[in-house]
């Protein structure tokens, strides 16, 4: 079956994200940082804040734990864009053209609420996408099937006609569970040849 809608997520998709950015500026060495990631500000704390709106106070049991850090804790959220280095241009034209071919595109991010409102605002690329599902704004996040579930609601979709491209496998296999076709794209650079899978 012809594949009529296409859902994005952003971060390794169509921007260059990339958290060690941001730390590199703060911390001294590449082990400190490897460090302040892996045993403060963690993988599993920062999802934790995709399903938050406002970020501006989950930095605060951190710091009185690990005050060392205050400056790289504070600086995760309040400074938080600066992990990201731009787009992937080359992907982003590929879904802007395919709208202009007729295909609406949306997007289906984890992102904390409050950063994505900051995002959006210095990135107007976004008002091209014909719709989008924001983790923190939607009080659910991949790969919780229940986001997949609002995604077919909001933008209309039969599942086995709309395609979903995501870097993350979990996220890939939530959107399997209720039929959505997917892209796992481990690297971005070959977006263009993986979807010609799928776009005539």
């Amino acid at each position: 079956m012809a594949i009529d809608k296409i859902i994005f997520d952003l971060g390794k998709v169509l921007v260059k994200f990339n958290v060690r950015n941001l730390f590199r500026k703060i911390l001294k060495t590449e082990e400190e940082i490897d460090y302040f990631l892996n045993y403060i500000c963690t993988w599993k704390w920062h999802i934790k804040q995709d399903l938050v709106q406002d970020t501006s106070k989950v930095s605060i049991n951190l710091i009185k734990k690990y005050p060392k850090y205050q400056e790289a804790i504070e600086a995760f959220y309040g400074r938080f864009l600066e992990m990201i280095e731009g787009v992937y241009e080359e992907n982003l034209q590929l879904a802007l053209n395919l709208k202009k071919k007729g295909y609406p595109i949306y997007i289906l991010s984890n992102f904390p609420g409050d950063q994505f409102d900051k995002f959006e605002s210095a990135n107007s690329f976004i008002k091209y996408f014909d719709g989008k599902i924001i983790s923190g704004h939607a009080g659910l996040a991949k790969p919780d099937i229940k986001i997949y579930q609002l995604a077919i609601k909001k933008f209309d979709l039969i599942p086995e006609k709309s395609l979903f491209i995501d870097d993350k496998i979990e996220n890939i296999q939530g959107a399997n569970k209720v039929g959505i076709k997917t892209i796992h794209l481990q690297n971005p650079k070959k977006l263009p040849y993986l979807i010609k899978q799928y776009i005539i």
